[in-house]
């Protein structure tokens, strides 16, 4: 069996902080809808499903756009990234402008079941960032014309 590292793989650090993040966020989007189930009822765990999804949903793609930009033309990664950003603004300022709320839509359970899908994707991000391992080490001050 050969041990596979990271640098031996296809795929940019954005894709493995993209998987965690999924993970993670599917697992708390569907803990979330399975308390709902048990604390409220049907229309409470599909508001938290809903709200979990959603997060899953946007951030995921986000995470996607900037995972293909930095495969095929890394110098659009910071537009792609706020590109991304603004698209998950307008995607919840349209889903918060519908006229009227669906009547099965808790919004308790949407709102805080997004935040807390929020939070875990958060920290699944920084989870997989620190284990990439990856040192910043600014480049030593140049010495020449220096006097020794």
């Amino acid at each position: 069996m050969t041990v596979v590292k990271h640098q031996d793989l296809q795929q940019t650090g954005w894709r493995i902080v993209l998987v965690w993040a999924l993970c993670a966020g599917a697992l708390a989007a569907g803990l979330a809808a399975g308390l709902g189930l048990l604390l409220g009822g049907g229309d409470e765990a599909l508001s938290a499903a809903t709200g979990g999804v959603l997060v899953v949903v946007l951030s995921g793609v986000t995470l996607l756009l900037v995972d293909l930009a930095e495969r095929y033309a890394p110098q659009l990664s910071i537009m792609v990234f706020f590109l991304g950003f603004l698209l998950k603004v307008g995607a919840f300022l349209l889903a918060f402008s519908l006229p009227e709320v669906p009547e099965w839509v808790d919004p308790a359970w949407a709102v805080c079941s997004g935040a807390a899908v929020l939070v875990i994707w958060q920290l699944a991000q920084v989870r997989a960032f620190a284990r990439m391992r990856l040192t910043v080490v600014p480049n030593a001050p140049s010495r020449t014309g220096a006097a020794e």
